[in-house]
């Protein structure tokens, strides 16, 4: 285990955090390859919020691009990853949700593929309009929060927003997506960026990267120069900052803090001081939505672990099953004992290789016994390590004792409420205590009164 050590120079947020190892190497050298697969089974919850509205039946043709599930319920549209014939819309595998309305296509060949060119005059398209485009593409939140972006920044009226965050931390583990992505198409990055500052109106971006990629760094701060993005026709003060290499340092809260110094008061969204945080490959999604209006019907996904044979960095079709993405990377190079959905802080234990990937999959990562703890948690100590790593000064020791003890109900004092699962409790328990889920006990303990108080009333 390796606590977070302070140093001095690049900045960070204040209060906790944990510093894992990286294991970033197997993967960080690997470009961007694309990926094509067979066929792809789209669940239509692809966001925070209600589910997509399937438009399409059984034995429809679609072409690449297609609308397949529309927003008409409050969703965000889905659209087709492949051309092809859809085969089925029935429950199918989530790997969130466990099980979910899921659209199946096959893809077949098609003799005039889908392209698309850039629109003339996307720079200069009303703030609604680029808003509209967002929306129509199904541009979510792809550093894994899955919220809706349009929704993000439609700030209401007596916002006083100043600051744009762009996110390109990317402190989980394993993952190298985002690293490659500003690597090897920082324009795109920092065109995404200049669009989303100025739907909000705002002058100032900076760009946060930890010190672990300070290539991508270079590569981004040139990319702001060669497009002259202060001074075109919204400037834009656009700055990469480069901070400690830290985790949770991703995190919102503890983003805003390392770059600004500004906090973000319990229970209140960054907006409420001034600030609008995006990540690096949502900012690429609104470029293309905006430029060229192609939906999110791909992303880039890492494939790591030292279970897999060939850890890669895939530009993968929605919809698409982890079983011919292990094929892909060379099958498994060794015994398998945990799957996982994006990093392995926050990411999720998938129990079926038939899982798609979904919008807010950043990575898929394949892990040995030597690589995770499977050994059974103990009492808990009182030893405090986890004090010291929570970013948010919770006490996830003292909310564990009362959740064993029947007492879910009675946490809220120490923070579960405010928990947003970061790991870093658990990752520093030397009693292997599951303090997270722990945390998700509490608070889907209060979700459950207060829908029975709302049921009484």
């Amino acid at each position: 285990m390796r606590l977070f050590a302070k140093r001095h120079g690049e900045p960070t947020f204040a209060r906790g955090g944990v510093h894992p190892d990286e294991h970033k190497e197997l993967s960080a050298e690997r470009a961007i390859e694309p990926f094509v697969p067979r066929s792809v089974s789209v669940p239509v919850s692809q966001s925070l919020g209600a589910p997509s509205v399937p438009v399409v039946k059984k034995g429809d043709r679609v072409r690449r691009g297609d609308l397949i599930a529309s927003d008409e319920a409050g969703g965000v549209p889905v659209h087709a990853p492949v051309s092809g014939i859809v085969k089925s819309v029935d429950r199918g595998i989530h790997p969130v949700l466990v099980l979910d309305l899921s659209i199946t296509i096959e893809a077949r060949e098609d003799d005039d593929p889908p392209t698309f060119p850039e629109i003339p005059g996307w720079e200069a398209l009303p703030r609604e309009a680029a808003l509209e485009r967002i929306r129509k593409a199904g541009v979510v939140g792809l550093g894994g929060a899955t919220f809706p972006t349009y929704r993000k920044l439609m700030l209401p009226d007596d916002a006083e927003v100043d600051t744009l965050i762009i996110n390109g931390s990317e402190c989980e583990p394993y993952l190298t997506c985002d690293y490659r992505l500003m690597l090897e198409q920082a324009d795109e990055v920092v065109l995404g960026a200049w669009l989303i500052a100025k739907i909000i109106g705002v002058p100032r971006c900076l760009i946060g990267i930890e010190d672990n990629k300070a290539d991508a760094g270079a590569a981004m701060t040139a990319a702001i120069e060669r497009l002259d993005i202060a001074h075109r026709d919204h400037p834009v003060q656009m700055e990469v900052v480069v901070t400690q290499t830290k985790y949770p340092q991703g995190s919102e809260k503890q983003l805003i803090q390392a770059l600004t110094g500004r906090q973000v008061p319990q229970r209140s969204l960054p907006m409420h001081i001034g600030i609008v945080v995006q990540n690096v490959a949502t900012a690429f999604a609104c470029l293309e939505a905006i430029r060229n209006e192609k939906p999110v019907i791909e992303r880039v996904v890492t494939i790591s672990g030292r279970g897999i044979a060939e850890p890669k960095n895939l530009r993968i079709p929605i919809g698409t099953m982890i079983n011919p993405i292990v094929e892909a990377c060379g099958g498994f190079s060794d015994e398998v004992v945990k799957v996982l959905a994006g990093g392995p802080m926050m990411g999720r234990a998938l129990g079926d290789l038939n899982a798609p990937v979904t919008k807010g999959t950043s990575g898929l990562l394949f892990l040995i016994r030597a690589e995770t703890n499977l050994d059974r948690y103990s009492p808990c100590i009182g030893c405090g390590e986890c004090l010291d790593a929570c970013p948010l000064g919770l006490e996830p020791n003292r909310a564990s004792v009362y959740i064993e003890a029947g007492r879910a109900l009675e946490t809220e004092e120490f923070g579960v409420l405010e928990c947003f699962e970061c790991g870093c409790c658990s990752y520093s328990c030397p009693s292997n205590r599951p303090l997270v889920q722990f945390m998700q006990v509490a608070k889907a303990a209060y979700r459950n009164e207060a829908a029975k108080k709302k049921v009484a009333a």
